[in-house]
């Protein structure tokens, strides 16, 4: 079973959602590859897609490559990340000239 963090609800709602009615009520580890969960590369990036639009994170756009990401829970890692990352940048402040 996935960690019981937002993001790990986020992303296992979205692979239920890509693979409807072929997971059942199949719990989903982070040690599931996508491969056995019957995500094939297509769907992986429509998983990514759906993600973004979800959580506003694009994990993929710095340092981590898709091609690092093999389990579901590689994919959780990313997107922590990506939260934590964008978490820790400043505000913008606004200019007083």
């Amino acid at each position: 079973m996935l960690t019981n963090t937002p993001t790990a609800r986020i992303i296992e709602e979205e692979i239920r959602v890509l693979l409807a009615d072929t997971l059942d009520d199949d719990p989903i580890g982070p040690d599931d590859r996508f491969g056995d969960l019957g995500l094939n590369s297509l769907m992986l990036a429509r998983l990514v897609i759906a993600l973004e639009d979800e959580t506003g994170l694009d994990p993929f756009s710095g340092d981590t490559s898709i091609v690092d990401v093999h389990t579901v829970g590689d994919l959780v890692g990313a997107y922590e990340r990506a939260l934590a990352s964008r978490d820790e940048q400043p505000e913008p402040t606004e200019d007083a000239s």
